[in-house]
C-alpha cells in the first residue's frame, strides 16, 4: 500500500492550490481527479474578480497573494462592470474589475503548478471511498494518508466518508456558449428568467458563456428550456455545448475539519451565495488547507488550524452573503417586489437593506 502525508481528492481550484501548499511545505503529497481532461466539462460561468477587487471584498492581501494567482495564460477578456437586470428590464452597473477564462486551461495551469511543487498528479483517477485514512482509488488500489483533502465537490466522497453533514441547498446549474461580439461586461439577470436563482451572460473572445441556475424546477420545466428560453428573450445566439451541474447554496459550516479530513472549496459549502461564486473561495481555502495539512505532518500542528485559519479569510463575508440571500428569497418568486428591491439596492445598497430588514412581510394573496 502506498503511503502520502497528505492526499487531495479533486484537481479543481480548491484541490491544485491545497496540493500545491502541501507539497510546498514539504509533505509527500498525491493529487488525485477522476476526469480525464481537467477542467471539462467545464461546470463554470468562467469569470473571475481580479486580486484587487477580492482584497476589497476579503481583506487579508498577504493570503490572496499567495493563494490566489490566476494563471495570465487563461485569461480571455478584461471585465470592467457588472450589469444587474431585474425582472422589469431596469438595469444596474456596478463597477467590477476582473476576468473571462478558459475554465479548461485554469484547471491545467493550477495542477500543473501542484505538479511542478512535487504533488504527484494522478488523472483520470478517482476516490471511490474513503474510511479514515485510506483512500480507496478507481485503479483497485488503496493508498494511505495522514491527511486527506476534500476538493471534490459538493457530492464529496470524502464528506461522505469522514462523516460530514452539511445543510445546504444543491442549486441545478446549466452553462453553454453562445457566440457573438459582447460588451465587457457581465450581465446577471434576476426574477422569472430562473426562477428563484439567477441567469448570466459572461463575454469571452468572440463568444460568451449563458447560463443560469434554480434552486428547483417546476413541473414542466427544464434546464435547457430555461436556457434556451433565456437566451432568445436576449437575442443571444442558441446556445451550444450545454453542461449540467451543482452548486452548494447554504451558510459556511461550523468546521470543515473531521478526524484526519479536511474539506475545501464546493465540498465544504464555502461559495458565496449571492451569485454562486465559488472559484476565489475554493482556491483560498484550498490553500489554507494543505497549509495546515504541511504543518501537521510536518511540526505535528493540530488540523484545527485550518478551521482558524479559513474562518479568519472567509467566514464574515460568506455568512452575510447567505444572510443576504436569505433576504432575497423572501422576494424570489414576486417580480415586481424583487424589482422594487434591487431598485431599493441600487440606490441604497445592500448593508442598508439589511439594516431595515427590507423586504416587508407578504401578506396572504401576495
Amino acid at each position: 500500500m502506498e503511503r502520502f502525508d497528505v492526499v487531495v481528492v479533486g484537481a479543481g481550484p480548491a484541490g491544485s492550490v491545497a496540493a500545491e501548499a502541501a507539497a510546498r511545505g514539504g509533505a509527500s503529497t498525491l493529487l488525485v481527479d477522476h476526469r480525464t481532461t481537467l477542467g471539462a466539462p467545464v461546470q463554470c460561468g468562467e469569470f473571475v474578480p481580479s486580486p484587487a477587487e477580492l482584497v476589497d471584498l476579503l481583506g487579508h492581501p498577504d493570503v490572496i497573494d499567495a493563494a490566489y494567482r490566476i494563471p495570465p495564460a487563461t485569461v480571455l477578456r478584461r471585465i470592467h462592470r457588472m450589469v444587474i437586470v431585474d425582472p422589469r428590464g431596469r438595469r444596474v452597473a456596478v463597477p467590477l474589475e476582473g476576468f473571462s477564462v478558459s475554465r479548461e486551461a485554469f484547471d491545467q495551469a493550477l495542477a500543473a503548478r501542484a505538479a511542478a511543487a512535487g504533488a504527484d498528479l494522478r488523472h483520470p483517477v478517482g476516490a471511490t471511498a474513503v474510511h479514515g485514512p485510506e483512500v480507496h482509488l478507481s485503479t483497485g488500489a488503496t493508498v494511505r494518508a495522514r491527511v486527506v483533502i476534500g476538493a471534490d465537490g459538493p457530492i464529496s466522497t470524502v464528506a461522505r466518508g469522514a462523516g460530514f453533514v452539511i445543510p445546504r441547498t444543491l442549486y441545478r446549474m446549466i452553462t453553454a456558449t453562445s457566440a457573438g461580439t459582447f460588451p465587457d461586461d457581465i450581465e446577471l439577470y434576476f426574477g422569472s428568467t430562473a426562477p428563484g436563482g439567477y441567469a448570466w451572460m459572461i463575454p469571452k473572445d468572440g463568444s460568451a458563456n449563458v447560463g443560469l441556475g434554480v434552486p428547483v424546477l417546476r413541473p414542466g420545466q427544464t434546464l435547457a428550456g430555461l436556457l434556451r428560453r433565456f437566451t432568445t428573450a436576449e437575442g443571444y445566439a442558441a446556445p451550444e455545448a450545454p453542461t449540467r451541474w451543482w452548486v452548494p447554496i447554504g451558510p459556511p459550516p461550523a468546521s470543515a475539519v473531521r478526524g484526519s479530513a479536511l474539506l475545501c472549496g464546493d465540498a465544504a459549502n464555502l461559495v458565496m451565495a449571492t451569485n454562486g461564486g465559488g472559484i476565489p473561495t475554493a482556491m483560498i481555502s484550498g490553500y489554507d488547507a494543505g497549509v495546515a495539512a504541511a504543518a501537521h505532518v510536518r511540526d505535528g500542528a493540530p488540523l484545527a488550524a485550518y478551521d482558524e485559519q479559513w474562518r479568519a479569510h472567509l467566514f464574515a463575508p460568506l455568512d452575510r452573503g447567505y444572510r443576504i440571500k436569505r433576504v432575497g428569497d423572501r422576494i424570489a418568486g414576486h417580480d415586481l417586489l424583487l424589482a422594487l428591491g434591487m431598485r431599493y439596492i441600487g440606490a441604497h445598497g445592500l448593508d442598508e437593506m439589511m439594516r431595515l430588514r427590507w423586504p416587508p412581510r407578504l401578506g396572504r394573496g401576495s
